[in-house]
């Protein structure tokens, strides 16, 4: 079965997507969307020119799918098995219904949304309708992520140290809180998904925030831009996770890592899996080709009905941005903040 596919947003990420689905002899992308036009011809002509260097055993074609500026007339007028939603943090909702409704599968680019009942309510009309749904969560799909978890399996994890430290993106709504949601929903996002994969769900969160640097030139700049988390597990583990956005020059410190501390065991996180015992050490290399994966998987996952396929289900997106927002929550009031809780005041 060939999926046919739509895409609401053409952005970076979005071009990522059509590179590696253009590939894939299963899918068939009919029809792109964006508010800017511009933008569609953009992602196409990228698209195109990396299928022309593309691998000998790629399908041969072009990415000539139909152009849209309102995605509400696309899934009217295309007929479409899959949806992937690329949007800014604060563009995600009435697309994800739309395209609920109209009985499509659907991938969303993380977060999945800016507020937690959004997602919520996305997430219900996702499970009342028993529609396929992913979140971009790539790393979930490599042999990387499941080695570290063979390596956990077994010990007691005791405690966790994470980073991500970067400069602001330049988009041009990344900077503000009402459209990013900061770095920890934006970004750090990843690497809580990560957390959660290999240690456990997180009951509460305690955090401090500021803004400290970035936005004495830029008096809009209203995300934090310098963070520290303090995580407690469902499992009894603890663990801090410190991020920042004023690292925008080349330094000796690792832009991300986890480190994961057990009994006889420490497994440490970033470009490489390294993990050292009693015994000795072991490390696994970061392969090439997440996006290209999770791609893969989705497809096949709605060809063959397979929900089970995708890794990275809409719900554990949500579940993620319940972390991050009750950590932002807790930066903001300086008070602990459970994520059950916030999870049940919707219904989850």
């Amino acid at each position: 079965m060939s999926v046919r596919i739509g895409f609401i947003g053409t952005g970076i990420m979005a071009t990522e997507h059509l590179r590696s689905l253009a590939t894939l002899e299963s899918a068939e992308i009919v029809a792109l969307c964006d508010v800017v036009p511009e933008q569609i011809e953009a992602a196409r002509k990228h698209t195109n020119d990396f299928l022309e260097h593309a691998a000998a055993d790629a399908p041969r074609r072009s990415l000539d799918a139909a152009a849209y500026t309102d995605h509400r007339r696309m899934l009217r007028d295309e007929r479409l098995d899959a949806v992937y939603v690329c949007l800014p943090p604060f563009a995600h909702g009435e697309p994800e219904r739309a395209v609920i409704e109209a009985g499509c599968a659907l991938f969303v680019e993380k977060p999945v949304a800016l507020d937690l009942a959004t997602a919520a309510e996305l997430l219900h009309g996702i499970e009342q309708r028993g529609l396929i749904a992913a979140s971009g969560y790539q790393f979930r799909y490599t042999d990387y992520l499941r080695r570290a978890k063979e390596f956990l399996s077994g010990h007691i994890i005791g405690q966790v140290v994470g980073m991500r430290f970067s400069g602001t993106p330049g988009t041009s709504w990344y900077h503000r809180q009402d459209r990013s949601g900061g770095q920890l929903t934006e970004m750090v996002t990843h690497q809580i998904d990560m957390l959660r994969y290999l240690v456990g769900e997180v009951s509460t969160v305690y955090a401090a925030g500021a803004t400290r640097i970035n936005n004495r030139e830029r008096p809009d700049y209203d995300i934090f831009d310098v963070n520290c988390t303090t995580l407690k597990f469902e499992n009894g583990a603890v663990g801090s996770f410190s991020n920042n956005t004023v690292t925008s020059f080349n330094t000796h410190v690792e832009p991300w890592a986890i480190h994961i501390f057990c009994d006889d065991l420490v497994l440490s996180l970033g470009s490489k899996v390294r993990v050292s015992t009693p015994d000795g050490q072991e490390e696994v290399e970061l392969e090439r080709g997440m996006v290209r994966k999770e791609d893969e998987a989705f497809v096949r996952a709605v060809a063959e009905g397979a929900p089970e396929l995708v890794r990275s289900t809409y719900e554990s997106g949500v579940r993620n941005l319940a972390v991050t927002l009750s950590a932002d929550e807790s930066a903001r009031t300086g008070q602990p903040v459970s994520v059950a809780e916030r999870l049940a005041s919707v219904g989850l």
